[in-house]
């Protein structure tokens, strides 16, 4: 079973180093997380997807971070859970086209176990969607067949830090959340605990997984 845990509000800037030295010892960790208002920004940005200046964004507490995994800006803040699989593909032999499709099909199960409601899958934009509502977006970072960066479901957030971005580029889709969908006040640490038991039954199917994610302490 791999190693997991809840950070309920984890600066970016601390991920990343924690990030660099999981990826130095090729350590097996889940890390799930809500994130301060943050941007960040794939390999593939463009700057007229930014709808406010870097220096702006500043002034307003909220950091534009350049990162090396796939796709275009997207926004983190509370309420959203972000989840970053750290997991040695090449040791596990798992290719990385599946490993990109399982975690699509992992959230949208796992959004389904706790509140029964449908996402989608498109074929030409990652992600899942309900309707003209993107609901989670996807980034890996894979290095040396070892993963980092993830996923990032909105589930009780306010989207305000979306404001400021085309999210992924985006223009025919808005950012939409699961209490916006449900009408009702959702948990990510909740949703995590879903997640957690589709994770682990992926890379072990043979696992009967009951989720005790070890919730790590903001200082």
């Amino acid at each position: 079973m791999i190693p997991e845990e809840y950070r309920e509000s984890l600066q970016y800037a601390d991920y990343q180093k924690e990030q660099a030295d999981l990826r130095a010892k090729r350590q097996e960790t889940l890390i799930f997380c809500e994130h301060p208002p943050t941007i960040t920004g794939g390999v593939q940005w463009k700057a007229q997807n930014l709808r406010q200046q870097p220096d702006e964004l500043e002034k307003n507490g909220i950091p534009l971070v350049p990162i090396k995994r796939g796709g275009d800006l997207t926004a983190h803040e509370p309420g959203q859970l972000v989840i970053y699989p750290h997991i040695d593909l090449k040791r596990r032999k798992i290719p990385l086209s599946d490993y990109f499709h399982a975690l699509l099909s992992i959230s949208a199960q796992a959004v389904e176990d706790y509140c029964s409601v449908a996402l989608e899958m498109r074929r030409d934009y990652p992600g899942l969607y309900f309707g003209e509502r993107k609901v989670a977006a996807i980034g890996i970072e894979a290095r040396s067949f070892f993963t980092s960066s993830g996923i990032a479901i909105n589930v009780s957030n306010d989207l305000s830090t979306f404001a400021h971005i085309v999210a992924c580029g985006l223009r025919q889709f808005v950012p939409g959340t699961l209490s916006q969908i449900t009408s009702d006040k959702l948990s990510p640490r909740t949703l995590a605990e879903h997640w957690s038991k589709r994770f682990q039954a992926f890379l072990d199917p043979s696992l009967s997984h009951t989720s005790d994610i070890r919730l790590i302490e903001s200082n």
